[in-house]
């Protein structure tokens, strides 16, 4: 009955990541590069750590493991790490001063993992647990790095609360009760706000404010305001473009 919810709740999110992907081309490399990874990660996550304790959910092959644990992963990662510039008018550019320690992306994905994988499969902590202190520790040491990045990560933070309503909005109202039939409540707290379970408000809130800043940390970018630039041909066309009034007899 349910095996549908899950793709109508990730659907929600593909216009906006198709927005985002249209409008802004100078945006679409950070985009695609943590839609891909998170994608991943959303595979990895959902078989190995919460599927055993937070949630059973249906997939539309009818297996354990499903292809919208990826599509989730994709299409919400990609859409919150650049709806902040999308909404402030901003794009990259390369900082001038050098990252106190050198960056490189498989220390970060190290160390993510490792807080999460080893804490759910190694110290037996709860999937919750697990996610608040790997969100937790990851973005408070990143921003301690890049202080400039904090008002980027809130604004991730309220753009993912937002898509929690409508991720579990849409299905609840096309497919009534998925939520209840899917979710481990007896693991859970019960408690809701609205009509999203607590715990999953929280991972959205957390994971929004952990991804949005993360490729400008990680490629040691930061936000300046966006100029769309005419190419020379466009410009010379329209500065030249003349306007005759039609020949009469």
């Amino acid at each position: 009955m349910y095996e549908y919810s899950y793709l109508y709740g990730i659907i929600a999110f593909v216009p906006i990541w198709l927005y985002c992907f249209i409008v802004r081309p100078d945006l679409r490399p950070a985009m695609l590069i943590l839609s891909f990874l998170f994608g991943i990660g959303g595979v990895l996550s959902n078989f190995f750590v919460y599927g055993h304790d937070w949630w059973e959910p249906q997939f539309i092959t009818g297996t354990t493991i499903g292809v919208e644990d990826f599509l989730f992963g994709f299409f919400f990662s990609g859409s919150a790490a650049v709806f902040y510039e999308i909404v402030f008018n901003k794009t990259y550019k390369e900082r001038d001063q050098a990252p106190r320690f050198p960056i490189r992306f498989r220390y970060i994905a190290l160390t993510v993992c490792s807080l999460f994988f080893g804490s759910a499969l190694i110290f037996n902590f709860h999937s919750f647990s697990a996610t608040v202190l790997t969100f937790g520790i990851s973005t408070l040491y990143l921003l301690s790095q890049r202080k400039d990045l904090i008002p980027n990560s809130i604004f991730g933070a309220l753009f993912a609360a937002f898509l929690a309503f409508l991720f579990f909005g849409i299905p609840e109202l096309l497919t009534a009760g998925w939520v209840e039939s899917t979710w481990s409540f007896q693991n859970l707290s019960g408690t809701f706000i609205l009509h999203v379970p607590m715990e999953d408000f929280v991972w959205f809130v957390m994971a929004g404010a952990f991804i949005a800043p993360l490729y400008k940390f990680w490629k040691n970018f930061r936000s300046v305001r966006f100029v769309v630039q005419e190419s020379a041909e466009e410009a010379y066309q329209a500065s030249n473009k003349v306007v005759t009034e039609p020949e009469r007899d």
